[in-house]
């Protein structure tokens, strides 16, 4: 009975280097050749993704015509919401559905918010392989931006 079972452990033995991965090869392949496969360094140089949190609010204040992303989950929404008239709440595993990139604007400067910072840097790089030009994130996301922002510094409505 046990020499039975020893060719399918063998098999097993001899096969499973071969099948088993950490990820998946062709969906790694494709994301290196449709999106970071043009994210070399001069991708980043001629296209800055992030912006301080005073630069953001002084845009506001001048009333720049910026769109406001907000990708935060609509749990965190409700905590704490944008309440600005350009803001566009967009949840991050949402942002990519056709639908969501038909709202965002064509013209003018996306700026991309999330609690910290780190989806909304990811966002941003996705969003400008995919073809925005004039997008950015608010570097240490909202946290930054409310940091800075005080009742002197407070844009007016």
């Amino acid at each position: 009975m046990h020499t039975r079972k020893l060719p399918l452990v063998l098999a097993l033995l001899v096969g499973l280097p071969f099948v088993t991965h950490a990820y998946d090869a062709g969906l790694a392949e494709h994301v290196l050749s449709t999106v970071t496969g043009q994210m070399d360094r001069q991708f980043f140089i001629d296209k800055p993704c992030k912006v301080e949190a005073p630069a953001v609010i002084e845009m506001l204040a001048k009333r720049e015509p910026i769109t406001l992303l907000d990708i935060r989950t609509p749990e965190e929404q409700g905590v704490v919401a944008l309440s600005h008239p350009n803001a566009l709440s967009i949840p991050m595993n949402m942002l990519f559905k056709k639908e969501n990139l038909d709202r965002l604007p064509q013209s003018g400067k996306i700026v991309v918010v999330c609690h910290s910072g780190n989806r909304a840097a990811g966002a941003t790089a996705l969003l400008k392989a995919v073809g925005f030009k004039d997008v950015v994130y608010i570097n240490g996301g909202l946290i930054s931006l409310v940091t800075h922002l005080v009742p002197k510094t407070a844009p007016a409505r």
